[in-house]
């Protein structure tokens, strides 16, 4: 794999995680528009490297919100083992992690049909339009009535169902907890903040997973620079995503986002309507 291809995937997945506009559509998007083929037939190879895409993306993330990992990582565990009362920072710990739960069991029950949709351009079209009216519509009728601190058990499973829907391509997992977050009376700010902290623990369960599968088919040799390469491409640029949106956040809306979506939807539906 050339190092070129995967510092721009790096680059493209370390954005697009974390910015609500879809990260496994663009990974998708960007071979397809340059036909780029290299794991062609070699599904070990795009394994490992979605393996250290994802925890590249992880190691930014999570390096950038460890004070709010450690706050609510240290009162959840605190709290089960007897060494503090269970109050609202023990119970978020524990909200912000069973809200993977709902897209885990959706994804590993429905494996092999989500990912023969992964790469069908005319569905990430149309999940990046829908989903992008969606998120223009709600952001600015919600009111900025509740803050991260005020997370109830209903209102993350509510974000977790939301992730489930986020394993078709060009939807956005962020988008759609943004979304749901800002339905819910989130401020903008908080609305985000919640769909990075929601996005690590299903981040770190995907690159386990796909980490499984990696150990036992075995290291592709040949890919030690472009899997450095995308994974600290990823990191750097995951770390950006979340800086630059929690600042966004504080004075603007999401219509921008929204925008791009439907705009880079109806370039996919042209290409494809010319190729």
């Amino acid at each position: 794999m050339p190092i070129f291809h995967a510092i721009v995937l790096g680059i493209t997945q370390g954005l697009t995680e974390f910015l609500p506009i879809s990260s496994s559509g663009h990974l998708e998007i960007i071979p397809w528009l340059f036909n780029w083929n290299e794991f062609v037939g070699d599904t070990r190879a795009e394994n490992t490297f979605d393996v250290a895409l994802h925890f590249g993306t992880l190691l930014g993330a999570a390096t950038y919100l460890r004070k709010d990992v450690y706050f609510y990582s240290k009162a959840g565990l605190r709290a089960v083992i007897g060494r503090q009362p269970w109050d609202t920072h023990a119970k978020i710990g524990w909200f912000l992690l069973l809200s993977a739960l709902p897209a885990a069991l959706v994804a590993v029950i429905f494996e092999s049909f989500l990912l023969r949709q992964s790469d069908r351009i005319g569905l990430i079209a149309v999940g990046l339009a829908f989903f992008g009216v969606i998120l223009w519509l709600v952001d600015r009728s919600s009111r900025d009535e509740r803050s991260t601190s005020e997370l109830s058990l209903s209102h993350s499973l509510a974000m977790g169902i939301g992730q489930c829907v986020a394993l078709l391509p060009g939807v956005s997992r962020s988008g759609i907890i943004i979304t749901t977050a800002r339905k819910l009376g989130y401020g903008r700010p908080h609305a985000a903040r919640l769909a990075f902290l929601m996005g690590l623990p299903i981040i770190a369960g995907a690159a386990l997973f796909r980490t499984v599968e990696v150990v036992t088919d075995g290291m592709p040799s040949g890919m030690g620079a472009a899997l450095f390469a995308g994974t600290a491409t990823s990191a750097l640029t995951g770390w950006g995503a979340v800086h630059a949106m929690l600042r966004w956040t504080q004075s603007r809306s999401y219509g921008g986002f929204a925008m791009y979506r439907v705009v880079l939807a109806l370039v996919l539906i042209a290409v494809l309507l010319a190729r």
